[in-house]
């Protein structure tokens, strides 16, 4: 254990020579932001977590969001988040921290009169690379509009750090209203249109997290379906495709703007749809046919029944079109409609689905579905809405299930 009074010399020379860095700050100023980039080599990976009790300059938040390649959240707790702690993994495998009181400023950096402990036990650093994951795991993605929140409030000048706290205590309120919903912040921030084609690793682990909360949210609801009606309501046959894939492939496009959770057909039921054609429009894919599903985006939770993709589900579509020329079936469907509620939408109408009044209105509107693109009958709930608490959440899906059950009985080719 080497003690430093100022580090930034040393730190200067281990940066230059790492190959992946994590910094835990409780205040960085530009110059210390800048000092670290000048430092550290352009392949070198980089993990950020910054605290918001203290005046951490906006110019930091703005320089990280215009960097894909850079990781970095945001701490918050009832407590003032503190540390200062430099874990470097260098070129050669091997660790070296400081840890200590020094802020990433140059006041603190150089100027101030500090305590520093350089830690070069391998087995420390990796505890301490521990402890940052436990705390990263919990912090918030650097967003726009945090940053523009942020300034408003935290961009004064001449301002003393006691006040600084008193205004962070309501802001700090302001992003942690997620405690206690079974999707968080991060969970729907990475759906804004910003991050759709950013693939840095700290947004592939946030993609990963939302697609292992869809699986615990399948393995909750999923053995409850035969108990609310949903008899023929299936998951994907291939356990992977349960919950649409969270890293960019081929199919993806090489963007990602939504995740979700599906059910829909049998593989036995498929199989009867089966042609040469292998496209990605086959017959007999799962996703071309009608399917119920949860769809997460940037803020909310979306519950749709859903015909299609584009291009798409011709057998279901051409039935349905087949079953409202039926009027006893017009009647069901239209009264199916009537008892979803007024949050629900039809996509393909500019009419709210509780304003249409007849079963001939609803028909007419329904006749605007075109091969062309998604027909979709749902409703989107609002990310902080106390139903889609941790403990309400599986209560509000089976509901919506059961309502939109009674449609796709309806719209589904058997």
């Amino acid at each position: 254990m080497i003690v430093h009074a100022n580090i930034k010399s040393q730190l200067e020379i281990e940066l230059q020579n790492s190959s992946s860095v994590w910094i835990a700050s409780a205040m960085i100023s530009y110059s210390g932001w800048d000092f670290i980039q000048k430092a550290i080599p352009p392949t070198a990976t980089q993990f950020y977590l910054i605290g918001i009790d203290l005046a951490t300059e906006p110019k930091v938040f703005e320089s990280i969001l215009s960097k894909s390649e850079i990781n970095a959240r945001i701490y918050e707790s009832q407590f003032t988040f503190h540390p200062k702690v430099y874990l470097i993994k260098k070129i050669d495998g091997t660790f070296t921290a400081f840890i200590g009181s020094s802020n990433t400023t140059k006041w603190g950096l150089e100027k101030n009169v500090e305590m520093n402990f350089q830690v070069n036990d391998q087995k420390e650093c990796r505890k301490l690379l521990d402890w940052f994951n436990s705390l990263y795991i919990d912090g918030y993605i650097i967003t726009d509009d945090f940053i523009k929140d942020y300034k408003a409030r935290f961009v004064k000048t001449n301002i003393k750090v006691k006040e600084i706290k008193k205004e962070a205590e309501d802001f700090k309120k302001e992003i942690s209203k997620n405690k206690g919903q079974f999707f968080s912040k991060n969970h729907h921030e990475i759906f804004k249109e910003k991050f759709h084609r950013v693939n840095s690793l700290d947004l592939q682990r946030i993609r990963k997290e939302v697609r292992d909360k869809f699986r615990e949210l399948h393995f909750n609801i999923y053995p409850q379906f035969s108990a609310c009606g949903l008899t023929d309501l299936q998951c994907h046959h291939q356990s992977r495709e349960v919950v649409s894939r969270h890293f960019f492939n081929q199919y993806s496009g090489n963007y990602i703007n939504a995740m979700w959770l599906h059910y829909g057909k049998s593989l036995q039921q498929l199989k009867k749809y089966a042609t040469k054609d292998k496209s990605i429009n086959k017959p007999d894919s799962f996703i071309n046919n009608l399917r119920i599903q949860v769809i997460i985006h940037e803020d909310s939770l979306g519950i749709w029944l859903v015909l299609g993709r584009n291009n798409g589900s011709k057998i279901d579509r051409d039935h349905f079109r087949k079953q409202m020329t039926n009027l006893k079936i017009r009647n069901d469907f239209f009264d199916g409609v009537k008892k979803l509620g007024s949050d629900y939408w039809l996509n393909v109408s500019k009419t709210p689905l509780d304003k249409i009044n007849t079963t001939d209105e609803l028909w007419k509107e329904t006749q605007k579905e075109t091969i062309d693109e998604y027909f979709i009958i749902g409703c989107d709930i609002n990310w902080l809405d106390k139903r889609l608490s941790s403990s309400n959440i599986s209560k509000t899906i089976l509901e919506e299930f059961q309502k939109l059950y009674t449609l796709y009985e309806i719209m589904r080719h058997k």
